[in-house]
């Protein structure tokens, strides 16, 4: 069976880009990982999703507790604030 030259360049053309595709990829997750590391020092992405998990855990308590005070304000100022 032959291919013939412009099936055969097509396919060489494709594979090129492939690779500099892949290239670019790799590149890109390796800066990124060297920034999760420097700014997070997570080394593995499973360091980060579970540093994730934990900022969110935090962010969703830090929520209840202001709406908590946020209630006791304006029920201890309702009176005050009711005139504005």
């Amino acid at each position: 069976m032959t291919i013939d030259l412009e099936r055969y360049q097509s396919l060489k053309s494709n594979v090129e880009r492939l690779r500099r595709e892949s290239d670019r990829a790799e590149g890109a997750l390796e800066q990124l990982m060297a920034r999760l590391k420097e700014e997070y020092g997570c080394k593995t992405l499973s360091d980060a999703k579970e540093l994730a998990g934990k900022l969110e855990n935090e962010a969703a308590e830090a929520t209840r507790k202001f709406n908590k005070e946020l209630e006791e304000f304006e029920e201890e100022w309702s009176e005050v604030l009711e005139k504005e």
